[in-house]
């Protein structure tokens, strides 16, 4: 169940040493924390993509509250989440659902700005702050986990400190185990206590051989008799996290993070400009056999001329030429210069004339509008002429001291979810058919649903499957 091993980090020992006894932290950490020892878990690196991403912090953040442990907001790029990355938390998302949350007691929060701002004073006290590096991930070795550095190494004083790797059950059927239970033992204090190692390289707690690693966390506690001094308490948990599936049971974590107004606004006005429209989502990559994609276009154009038709049967005019707003994996640049898939997975070198075959289909017999971020490099000159429009966002940002950050395009998907979620009509692949299955579509068809039963008179259908056309004997 519970797969274990450890190493020790790379890293000099530090020459000021952390702060056990001494009073000299305790008001700098009630500034921030409030109270006399701050207890963080830092996400270093969460795998997975936006939508995927994004669920597992809501999962961290509520185990970090479960923990005592205040969650530091990780950054954001290129669509992943980790501490190490280039924009802060609020470039993608706002804080509402932070504040709600940390109201209603499920956890607390701090911005990376302000965790830095805690290490700075720390440091500066000759209080270095305690931490380990731990990785959670599934039954199968991690080689994404493995190829990523932690930023914040130098901050921290590991002294003692093993890097921890535990490999847990990883799966949608848990097999009625409490994988909760198993992450707060995997993560919490004893568990802390077990693997410190003394100064003479010596496994701490096997003192009084309180604790061992088993196949549910910690267990085989026996009562304390042992008379040494604690071992040093884990000021901050440097978190690896690579896994699929949640394992916290709370409707509260299953809430989605609420988008920054930036691009809700930026959504809201593409929407404004196409109403009446379709979106379509079409997930491209690594879909088996690339034949299908053509009789997939086609049944789709079928089913978007039908809808039309019907609304032409109600003499209907507003929705009579509805405009078509298209995601996709595929390049929005088509076979233009600097053109590339738009997802991160997505590696040109998988496109098959197919897939260019059912893009051009689609173009050719309806009005399509997509994304691009804002640059001067856009070859408008060897795009379609008309029937493939681009519409340019800013994916700009300054940090806190305005200096200018990286461009990120991955904020594209964003817009597009958010656009999509506005649409009138709303169509996807059939997963393992026309398109991947995706949790990209999964969260726009939620959403959409949601708002079609809430009486949404904006929602005309709020999703609807394209098929491969059948060929007719």
């Amino acid at each position: 169940m519970v797969k274990y091993s450890y190493k020790w980090p790379n890293i000099p020992s530090t020459s000021v040493k952390s702060v056990t006894e001494a009073d000299v932290f305790k008001e700098i950490d009630r500034k921030f924390c409030g109270r006399d020892r701050c207890r963080f878990v830092l996400p270093v690196v969460i795998t997975e993509q936006e939508s995927k991403a994004q669920l597992h912090f809501r999962q961290l953040a509520f185990l970090a509250g479960k923990l005592d442990r205040i969650i530091v907001l990780p950054n954001v790029y290129n669509s992943h989440l980790g501490s190490c990355l280039s924009h802060p938390f609020r470039f993608y998302y706002d804080h509402s659902w932070l504040d709600e949350m940390e109201n209603k007691g499920h956890f607390k929060y701090i911005t990376m700005d302000e965790f830095k701002a805690w290490l700075l004073e720390r440091h500066y006290a000759g209080a270095i702050p305690t931490g380990q590096e731990i990785h959670l991930q599934g039954t199968r070795k991690s080689r994404l986990l493995e190829r990523v550095t932690n930023c914040f190494r130098p901050s921290f004083d590991f002294s003692g400190r093993p890097i921890v790797k535990y490999k847990v059950l990883d799966h949608h059927n848990q097999y009625d185990l409490n994988i909760t239970d198993i992450m707060m033992n995997l993560l919490g204090d004893k568990a802390r206590a077990y693997e410190y190692f003394d100064d003479g390289g010596h496994l701490f707690s096997t003192v009084n051989d309180d604790y061992s690693i088993g196949d549910y966390g910690i267990v085989n506690e026996k009562s304390a008799t042992d008379s040494t001094r604690p071992s040093p308490p884990v000021d901050v948990i440097n978190l690896f996290y690579d896994r699929r599936y949640k394992f916290i049971e709370d409707s509260d974590a299953d809430v989605p993070l609420p988008y920054s107004q930036r691009w809700v606004d930026v959504a809201n006005k593409i929407s404004s400009h196409l109403k009446p429209y379709i979106a379509i989502h079409w997930r491209m990559e690594r879909l088996e056999p690339v034949s299908n994609l053509l009789p997939c276009a086609q049944d789709l154009l079928d089913k978007m001329d039908m809808l039309v038709e019907a609304s032409s049967q109600k003499n209907d005019t507003f929705y009579k030429s509805p405009n078509v707003f298209l995601l996709t994996d595929y390049p929005h640049l088509l076979t233009a210069t600097g053109a590339k898939p738009e997802s991160n997975s997505f590696n040109a070198r998988q496109l098959r004339p197919e897939h260019h075959e059912a893009i051009q289909y689609l173009y050719t017999h309806s009005n399509i509008t997509l994304t691009s971020v804002n640059t001067d490099d856009i070859p408008y000159d060897e795009l379609p002429e008309k029937n493939w429009h681009i519409l340019p966002v800013d994916a700009t940002s300054t940090d806190i001291d305005k200096t200018d950050l990286p461009a990120d395009r991955s904020v594209l998907g964003i817009v597009d979810k958010l656009v999509a979620m506005n649409a009138q009509w709303f169509f996807a692949g059939r997963p393992g058919v026309c398109a991947k299955s995706s949790s990209f579509t999964g969260r726009i068809s939620r959403s959409r649903l949601n708002a079609f039963k809430n009486g949404d008179k904006n929602i005309i259908i709020p999703i609807q499957t394209f098929d491969m056309l059948k060929e007719e004997f």
